[in-house]
C-alpha cells in the first residue's frame, strides 16, 4: 500500500471510530495505527488520542483492542501513553483492573518532569478517584481533595466538578470535622471554566 492511500486508510478509520460506525474492522484499524506508528507517521499523542477513543467507544471489542495497542507499542515509551494504561487499568476498561499498577502509574506521571502539565493534571484527577473511591488504596478524603486542587491547578478543570461535589457535602462528609460550604462549592465550580458539567452545578447552587 501507498504511504498517502495508507495514511488516507487511518484517517479515514479513525473517523468512522469516532462516529462508532459497525463497518469499522476495529482489529485492522489497530495495526495500521501500530504500524504508522513504528515508521513515525503518527505522533505518540495521535496514537494516545485513539486509545483513549478505543477504550471509550461502544464499538464491540474496540475497549480490549485499545488496551491490546498499549501493549504491543509499549507503554512506557511516552507519559501520554502511560496515563492511558493506567486509567484503563484503574477504571477497569479493555481487561481487568490491576489497582495497585494502575495508581503507582499515576503517580509517576505526575512526578514525571517530561510530562506536559495536562498529563499530569489527568494523572492527578485520576488518582483523586482512587483515593475518593478506595480504589486500590485506603479512602482519603484529604488526600483526594487535595489530588482535585492539584489537578485543576495544572489544567485539568474538569477535576473541579468533583471538588466542588465535596464543598457540598455530596462526597466526605463523614470526615471529621467537615462542614458543607456552598460558598467553596461555587468558587470551586468556576475554577472548572466552561466545563458545562461544573456549569450546570453552578446554576443549581445560584
Amino acid at each position: 500500500m501507498q504511504m498517502e492511500s495508507w495514511v488516507g486508510t487511518i484517517e479515514r478509520e479513525w473517523h468512522q471510530l469516532r462516529r462508532a460506525d459497525p463497518a469499522l474492522d476495529v482489529e485492522k484499524f489497530c495495526r495500521h495505527v501500530l504500524a504508522a506508528n513504528k515508521t513515525g507517521f503518527v505522533s505518540p499523542e495521535s496514537v494516545a488520542v485513539i486509545v483513549n477513543a478505543l477504550l471509550t467507544s461502544t464499538l464491540e471489542g474496540a475497549a480490549y483492542l485499545g488496551r491490546w495497542l498499549l501493549g504491543r507499542i509499549g507503554a512506557n515509551r511516552h507519559p501520554a501513553w502511560r496515563v492511558a494504561l493506567a486509567i484503563s487499568l484503574v477504571t477497569p476498561t479493555g481487561g481487568e483492573a490491576d489497582f495497585e499498577t494502575g495508581n503507582a502509574i499515576l503517580d509517576d506521571v505526575m512526578k514525571d518532569e517530561t510530562a506536559d502539565s495536562r498529563l499530569r493534571g489527568m494523572a492527578a484527577a485520576a488518582l483523586a478517584d482512587s483515593a475518593r473511591l478506595g480504589r486500590g488504596m485506603l479512602v482519603d478524603v484529604s488526600r483526594a481533595r487535595s489530588l482535585y486542587e492539584q489537578a485543576i491547578e495544572l489544567g485539568h478543570k474538569a477535576a473541579a466538578h468533583n471538588l466542588g461535589l465535596f464543598w457540598e457535602g455530596l462526597w466526605g462528609a463523614d470526615d471529621n470535622g467537615f462542614i458543607p460550604d456552598r460558598t467553596k462549592a461555587m468558587q470551586s465550580y468556576r475554577r472548572g471554566g466552561d466545563d458545562k458539567i461544573c456549569q450546570r452545578r453552578l446554576e443549581a447552587l445560584r
